[in-house]
């Protein structure tokens, strides 16, 4: 007892140590925290003194983690995260009766094809949902800053303060109109790059995986135009030749309502997995917790 009430254990010493883990900055984790630099630094200097330990260290402009800060950058995390979710007012959700709004990060593709069974319900539910379309490392920034409750892609790697459910796995099929590119399925690879691309694009770059595959093969394609919007592809793909590559729920749902013609990769790729991550000073919520399920439900039924 004693040793949890001792005036040198200050919790809030361990939100400038986690606000400066994140930001890597003084003036930074002060915006974070909504305090003075000065008082940053103090507090810092506080750490430091109880560590005994520099903990971080000035790189050019940042501040970079000691390795005792490493190591004490998980546990004391964990901490806050606990305060908080013992804090939260928050005990149970009813969606039918209790209004809530969240904000959910995924890409165009996703949201036609992942999240309109969240509205399905709109009339009986008390929930919103407002939509963003992010790159991924701003989706996981906002997640961080929490202006997005919830990320939803492709995403390998997210940091150590997320935690990440696996959705689905996905690939990727041709979609052209057969009254453009005048092609029989399944198209071969000489078919493939003898026609101009549109090449959806998260990032608006002009290469993706597409590409190394086909150097390896020792070809190319051309790419004509990419976009970051990627149901607008279809809609572009029954004005222009070209041929598009596109996660396949996406481009069968558009060839069936758009006379668009879906052909198998003429090369081998692997699929990927679609999964949805968020921060964990939300894991104990329960209307978080009610909005992960529903989409882990949507996503089962694809």
């Amino acid at each position: 007892m004693k040793t949890i009430h001792s005036p040198a254990l200050d919790l809030n010493l361990i939100k400038v140590f986690d606000a400066l883990l994140e930001a890597r900055s003084v003036s930074r984790a002060a915006d974070a925290l909504g305090v003075s630099q000065s008082a940053v630094s103090h507090a810092l200097g506080r750490l430091r003194s109880l560590v005994g330990d520099p903990l971080f260290v000035r790189t050019g402009n940042r501040m970079e983690p000691t390795p005792r800060a490493q190591r004490l950058a998980e546990p004391l995390r964990d901490l806050l995260l606990g305060a908080a979710r013992a804090l939260s007012v928050e005990e149970t959700f009813d969606p039918c009766r209790e209004e809530r709004s969240f904000t959910l990060s995924a890409s165009d593709s996703l949201q036609a094809v992942l999240l309109t069974g969240i509205l399905r319900d709109a009339d009986k539910l008390r929930v919103s949902v407002a939509l963003k379309s992010l790159d991924p490392d701003a989706m996981l920034d906002a997640l961080d800053d929490g202006t997005v409750d919830l990320a939803i892609g492709y995403m390998p790697e997210v940091r150590r303060w997320h935690d990440r459910q696996f959705l689905y796995c996905e690939n990727h099929v041709c979609l052209f109109d057969p009254a453009l590119v005048p092609l029989t399925p399944p198209i071969s690879l000489e078919d493939y790059t003898r026609y101009p691309h549109l090449m959806p694009s998260l990032r608006g770059g002009l290469t993706s995986f597409v590409d190394d595959e086909l150097h390896a093969l020792g070809t190319r394609r051309r790419v004509a135009a990419s976009t970051t919007q990627f149901v607008a592809i279809p809609m572009l793909l029954t004005r222009t030749p070209m041929i598009s590559t596109l996660p396949a729920r996406l481009a069968h749902a558009c060839a069936r309502t758009m006379g668009l013609v879906t052909s198998p990769l003429p090369f081998a790729s692997s699929d990927f997995e679609v999964s949805m991550a968020w921060h964990r000073r939300n894991a104990g919520s329960p209307s978080h917790g009610w909005l992960r399920q529903r989409i882990a439900e949507e996503a089962e039924r694809l």
